[in-house]
């Protein structure tokens, strides 16, 4: 009902089945990489339309994107950024599935959107001037949230919503350690205790958020 009340009121749309075809589908894809091609195909609507939709719900708070990490700006803006929500109960509201349990992808997918929310928040109240990003090569490793401070990469963060972590669960921060051997490799889960693995800290996520908020 926001949503649609806040885009309605201000009349930032003149389709507005469109823009609604364009929330099932985007809802449907949080927390991945955006093709805009797709989602354009997809809602019956022009690629430049998309783009415009999804600059309303950055400008309404509705969501944000995270951009890839690349060493190329220029590189780095012509990739497909992930999108996510600003509240996970919004987004299931999107999805239609407020009231019933989400399937164990669908909860992991929420986690990630969840920690990822708190990580660009705290980032914001500090005012820490810290860049996120998520990384992912051409063969398909990737890392869910790097953390960078005046041109170093700090923090890689693997988000698993599962009771245990393990060495099947490091492929992509070790793919990372390959080009960037110094970071700071980490796993948030819901663990009840702090796990050493090899040269990744597996830990809760509220230790980790602890951990950000001393960075100075």
């Amino acid at each position: 009902t926001y949503v649609t009340e806040e885009v309605h009121a201000e009349a930032l749309v003149r389709n507005l089945q469109g823009f609604q075809n364009f929330l099932d589908v985007a809802a449907a894809q949080f927390a991945e990489q955006v093709n805009f091609s797709g989602v354009a195909r997809d809602c019956q609507v022009a690629y430049a339309t998309v783009r415009d939709y999804y600059s309303i719900l950055e400008d309404t708070l509705l969501g944000f994107f995270l951009r890839p990490y690349v060493k190329s700006v220029r590189k780095r803006m012509s990739q497909q950024p992930r999108f996510y929500f600003f509240d996970n109960g919004v987004t299931r509201a999107l999805l239609g599935s407020v009231r019933g349990s989400p399937s164990p992808l669908e909860r992991g997918r929420l986690f990630e959107q969840w920690f990822v929310q708190e990580v660009v928040r705290l980032n914001d109240y500090a005012r820490n001037e810290l860049k996120l990003y998520f990384w992912r090569t051409s063969h398909g490793a990737e890392v869910d949230l790097l953390i960078e401070r005046g041109g170093k990469v700090m923090f890689a963060i693997e988000c698993k919503h599962k009771a245990t972590v393990g060495p099947a669960d490091l492929s992509g921060l070790r793919a990372l350690r390959e080009v960037m051997p110094a970071v700071n490799c980490f796993v948030v889960a819901p663990l009840k205790h702090r796990q050493q693995l090899g040269f990744a800290t597996a830990l809760h996520p509220l230790e980790m958020l602890n951990i950000l908020a001393e960075v100075a």
